[in-house]
């Protein structure tokens, strides 16, 4: 089925809310311990590796290039990539370091005999909530989403959020709950400042782009 660009972003709007709202959900029904029991004890030496990899996407290092990449399309996109990005930031340290500081993680609750640790992983003890490597990779997910407003790209977008998301449980930093309130972050602040940069008056400039011509002079 083919979707116009107006209906595609609605339908990228509504996968990731109720894809966020549902691991809320999720979260909530099942016990905080099993979720991590199950996640974890479910390990292979490759999945170790892959998981290792992965979760390295939350750490917010996609931003730069896409950031680069909006200011030759648009500042406006440009300024609000960043905003995105400082914006889910901000309230995440917030919550993880102030409000929920002394919330503890999986290793300081769970009988660590029953736990798989990854090899070369660190694994935190406190500010369990939220999940900052989770609300950033569905920010970047999001974000991109709406720009790109292509309907296999949403999908496979939110699944490595989800595949992240994942990660943050299988390597112990985080129980299912911070993942879940991770995913709602991530999209409730995408979408909010979305709007706003997309409905608000903003001066003429915001809508110009880098533009770099490059010619090729053949000699004579």
């Amino acid at each position: 089925m083919a979707y116009s660009k107006q209906s595609c972003s609605k339908f990228t709007c509504r996968l990731f809310f109720v894809l966020a709202f549902l691991l809320i959900i999720i979260a909530l029904v099942i016990p905080k311990q099993q979720g991590v029991l199950w996640i974890n004890q479910h390990h292979f030496v490759w999945l170790d590796q892959f998981m290792v990899l992965v979760t390295t996407l939350g750490a917010g290092l996609l931003f730069v290039p896409l950031l680069v990449v909006m200011l030759f399309v648009r500042f406006r996109y440009a300024i609000l990539t960043a905003s995105v990005l400082v914006g889910h930031g901000v309230l995440c340290a917030v919550l993880k370091h102030g409000l929920f500081g002394h919330l503890k993680r999986p290793k300081e609750l769970i009988d660590n005999s029953l736990l798989h640790f990854v090899p070369g992983v660190v694994v935190h003890t406190q500010s369990s909530f939220p999940s900052g490597h989770t609300a950033t990779i569905f920010c970047f997910a999001f974000l991109l989403s709406l720009f790109v407003r292509n309907t296999v790209a949403t999908i496979g977008l939110l699944l490595i959020a989800l595949i992240v998301g994942y990660s943050r449980v299988y390597l112990l930093q985080h129980f299912l709950v911070d993942v879940a309130a991770g995913a709602v972050i991530g999209v409730v602040t995408t979408y909010l400042l979305w709007r706003y940069f997309e409905n608000s008056q903003f001066p003429s400039w915001m809508n110009n782009r880098l533009d770099i011509n490059l010619r090729l002079r053949l000699a004579e």
